[in-house]
């Protein structure tokens, strides 16, 4: 499944759309709800594509709207398509997941810190990190991450619609034996074969760098390939795991993003370190 294919990108898709009609209408949105007999929280998840909403909901705001008939097909194709079943529900996960986000994206800027990237980790690199991991999991609900992250790897190398991928990899990350020398091994390779995919650029961030504002911890931007469509950061830790939507906050996501990549080494130079450590082991 491609960017434009998920249904969490319809979504969003479907909420501006249904913004624009409602301004070009000239309805505010307190009158919106009030003559749709909903409640603003409701509108305001509509509109902003954090909800799933019902063919016979758009059809009353199209009609308050003043869209004439003739223009509705286009409008509830997109409702259909935004209230598909996205191939993360297989898992238990919510439209409001990173998987979700992530596959409605064009371009993921990934710093990381501690670990690899997990769109650039091996089976037995990840199942290393999942099996150390404290919080309580049975064995399927082990293999679902396992499932799941090797599921958003193949959109790499996808022919039709490839995530480009930039990653930041702080020096530590290469030098920490996750799994043992042997499963290093086989990653730090598996790294290098990344690194000559047209949709894949990684720079490490050298230990020579010293204190980078990175090192308080690891994040992502997401962009996604319509214009209209704000950039979002996240967040993981331990303790919680949160988007970053507020224009002002993700706007200095990116200029920490560029600062990260100003200090590490360009694509040539990473390969290179990453050989250097790679005969090291």
């Amino acid at each position: 499944m491609g960017a434009d294919d998920s249904p969490a990108y319809q979504r969003r898709t479907l909420g501006r759309r249904l913004r624009l009609l409602r301004t070009a209408a000239r309805l505010t949105f307190e009158e919106a709800y009030d003559r749709l007999e909903m409640s603003d929280t409701t509108l305001n998840r509509i509109e902003r594509g954090t909800t799933g909403v019902g063919v016979h909901t758009v059809k009353s705001m199209l009609d308050l709207y003043g869209v004439g008939a003739q223009e509705w097909e286009p409008i509830l194709a997109l409702v259909r398509e935004a209230n598909r079943k996205g191939w993360w529900t297989e898992f238990g996960l919510t439209n409001r997941s990173y998987p979700a986000m992530e596959t409605a994206a064009s371009v993921v800027w990934d710093f990381a810190l501690a670990y690899l990237p997990g769109l650039l980790q091996t089976e037995d690199y990840m199942t290393a990190v999942f099996r150390s991991w404290i919080a309580p999991r049975t064995e399927r609900q082990f293999r679902n991450q396992v499932s799941i992250r090797q599921i958003r790897q193949q959109r790499l190398s996808s022919p039709e619609d490839p995530l480009e991928l930039v990653a930041i990899i702080d020096e530590g990350a290469l030098r920490r034996l996750i799994g043992g020398p042997v499963v290093m091994v086989g990653q730090l390779r598996y790294l290098l074969d990344m690194a000559e995919l047209d949709s894949v650029t990684i720079h490490i961030l050298p230990t020579g760098a010293g204190a980078h504002v990175g090192l308080l911890g690891p994040f992502s931007v997401l962009q996604f390939a319509d214009p209209h469509e704000p950039d979002v950061a996240f967040f993981e830790n331990i303790f919680v795991s949160t988007f970053v939507k507020r224009d002002a906050d993700v706007d200095r996501c990116r200029l920490v993003v560029e600062s990260l990549r100003s200090s590490a080494l360009d694509p040539q130079r990473s390969k290179a370190l990453i050989r250097r450590v790679l005969d090291e082991l």
